[in-house]
C-alpha cells in the first residue's frame, strides 16, 4: 500500500514576485519521489501564479481559500487528511505548521515540520505557538545547521526530532552547456561575446541584498570595463534598483532581465554568480550555479558559509558590506585562472548536492515515521 502524504504550504511566492524557491523545491521533489509515496500538495490560500505554475507541470493541488489566522484551516485540513487517508502531513511555513500540527494531533497523522531558513524576523506570537505546539512536531527538516540551531532554540522544537537536509539542484540540468545557445542568450539581452558577465538570480526585495549587489559593482566597474551584471528575478524592489543604477552611473552596464525560466541557460551565460544576500537558509541558486560551474561570489549567510568553502569553492564576504563585496567581484574579475579554479572547484563539489540525494533522505524520514506508527498500533 503506499503512503499518502500531503505537503500544506503557506504561499507559492512573495509580494511582486512571480514564484519562490520553496515553490521550485515542490516542481523538483515531487517528480522524483518513489512511487511508494502518493504526495499531493495543499495551499492555504487561493491560487495564485507559483501554485498555478506547478498545477501545469501536473503537480496535484487542492486550495483551502483561507488567511493565515483563519480558524477554519484546522478543519478544512482534518477534513482534506481524513479525505486523502493521509499518513503524514508535511508543512511549510508559520500557519501551516500551527493548524497542521493539530490537524495531524487529531486526525493521528505524522507531522513534519519544513524550515527553510532562520528567519530573522519571526513574529513573537510564532515563539508561543510553537512552544506550546513542539510536543507536536514529530520531526523537522532543517536545510542547514545554523537553520536546525533556529528550530531548536528559536522554534522550540526537541533537537533530537530534528534532521538537517540540505537542498540540492538536478544536476544534469545544469551541467550541460549549448555554445550556440548562451552566445544567442546573451545577444538577446544586449551583452558582447566579450563582455564578464556577473549574475545576481533571485528574487527582487530586502532579503536578496541587490543594494550593496549595485554599490560593489559601480565600484568593480571603474576598473573593469568589459564587466556587466545581469539581474534576473522580478519583485517589488525594481524599481528602486532601476533608479540606484543610475544614480550610481552604471545603468548601461546592468540589464534587469526580470523573471526567467530558462535558468541553467541564464548560469552558461554568466562567468560569476554572486549572492549578495543579508540572510539565507540555502538558496536553490547556490546548489544550481555549482552544478552549472560557475565561479561563486557570497556572502557568509546561513547555508551559504556551511555550503562553500571560502578560497575553495566561492569567495565570501560579510552580509551588508559593500566594500568586501566590492573587493571579492574585484578579485574575481581581475583574475581568470582563479575564475576557472573556484568553478572546478563548485563543480566537483555539487556532487554532494544531488537533488535525488536530497529527496531520498526525506523519503527516510517518512519512512522512519510509518515504522513509529506501526509500532504504536501493537
Amino acid at each position: 500500500m503506499r503512503t499518502r502524504v500531503v505537503h500544506v504550504c503557506d504561499k507559492f511566492g512573495v509580494a511582486g514576485s512571480s514564484t519562490h524557491g520553496v515553490s521550485r523545491l515542490f516542481s523538483w521533489w515531487f517528480p522524483r519521489f518513489d512511487r511508494r509515496f502518493e504526495v499531493t500538495l495543499c495551499g492555504l490560500k487561493s491560487p495564485e501564479p507559483g501554485s498555478l505554475a506547478l498545477e501545469a507541470e501536473g503537480i496535484p493541488l487542492a486550495y483551502l481559500g483561507r488567511g493565515p489566522f483563519d480558524p477554519r484551516i484546522l478543519t478544512d485540513l482534518v477534513r482534506l487528511v481524513r479525505r486523502q487517508g493521509a499518513r503524514i502531513l508535511h508543512v511549510h511555513g508559520y500557519a501551516a505548521a500551527d493548524f497542521g500540527r493539530l490537524a495531524a494531533r487529531l486526525t493521528g497523522a505524522s507531522l513534519v515540520l519544513h524550515e527553510h531558513f532562520a528567519d530573522p524576523r519571526m513574529p513573537a506570537y510564532q515563539a508561543l505557538a510553537d512552544r506550546l505546539l513542539a510536543r507536536f512536531t514529530d520531526r523537522a527538516i532543517a536545510v542547514s545547521a545554523s537553520t536546525a540551531d533556529f528550530l531548536v532554540r528559536k522554534r522550540h522544537v526537541p533537537a533530537d526530532r530534528v534532521r538537517v537536509i540540505f537542498n540540492g539542484a538536478p544536476l544534469q540540468e545544469f551541467s550541460a552547456t549549448d555554445p550556440a545557445a548562451v552566445s544567442a542568450l546573451r545577444a538577446a539581452l544586449g551583452l558582447s561575446p566579450d563582455a564578464t558577465v556577473v549574475g545576481s538570480i533571485g528574487r527582487l526585495n530586502t532579503q536578496k541584498g541587490h543594494r550593496y549587489l549595485l554599490a560593489a559593482f559601480a565600484r568593480a566597474c571603474a576598473t573593469h570595463p568589459r564587466a556587466h551584471l545581469l539581474v534576473v528575478g522580478d519583485g517589488n524592489l525594481l524599481a528602486p534598483l532601476r533608479a540606484q543604477a543610475s544614480s550610481l552611473g552604471i545603468a548601461e552596464r546592468v540589464v534587469f532581465a526580470g523573471h526567467r525560466a530558462d535558468i541553467p541557460a541564464v548560469l552558461a551565460a554568466v562567468d560569476v554568480l554572486c549572492i549578495s544576500s543579508t540572510y539565507e537558509g540555502t538558496p536553490l541558486v547556490l546548489f544550481e550555479a555549482m552544478a552549472a560551474g560557475r565561479a561563486i561570489v557570497s556572502t557568509a549567510v546561513d547555508g551559504c558559509r556551511e555550503v562553500l568553502a571560502d578560497g575553495v569553492t566561492g569567495l565570501l564576504v560579510p552580509p551588508r558590506d559593500e566594500d568586501a563585496l566590492a573587493r571579492a567581484l574585484d578579485r574575481v574579475l581581475s583574475d581568470a585562472p582563479l575564475r576557472a579554479k573556484l568553478a572546478r572547484a563548485a563543480r566537483e563539489a555539487s556532487a554532494n548536492y544531488d537533488l535525488a540525494a536530497c529527496v531520498r533522505r526525506i523519503e527516510t524520514l517518512y519512512d522512519e515515521l510509518v515504522a513509529e506508527q506501526a509500532l504504536s498500533k501493537r
